[in-house]
């Protein structure tokens, strides 16, 4: 299986962003109740890998269409805004 890339991240003050780009290997979307990104981290110190794109690593949104036992089966993700928290634009209520 496939992890779906990060294709683009509004979240500027996270460590893993780069000009819009998620640097972490791999994220975390959700706590079950909300499609927060887990793995946002706001700090000055710049973290990831700086030669690849972030990949969705594990979905806890199980209500979504695109998570099939806990894992993200969308091509692809969008993180951005949504009610002041840094949140996968891609999740879709089943």
């Amino acid at each position: 299986m496939d992890m779906p890339v990060v294709n683009s991240c509004q979240v500027d003050a996270c460590a893993y962003n780069t000009e819009h780009t998620c640097h972490a290997l791999a994220i975390t979307v959700g706590d079950s109740t909300h499609a927060q990104c887990d793995t946002f981290f706001g700090t000055q110190t710049s973290g990831g890998d700086p030669a690849s794109t972030g990949h969705v690593g594990a979905c806890k949104m199980a209500d979504c269409q695109h998570n099939v036992r806990l894992e993200c089966q969308a091509p692809g993700i969008s993180v951005g805004f949504a009610q002041d928290q840094a949140d996968c634009l891609t999740y879709a209520p089943a």
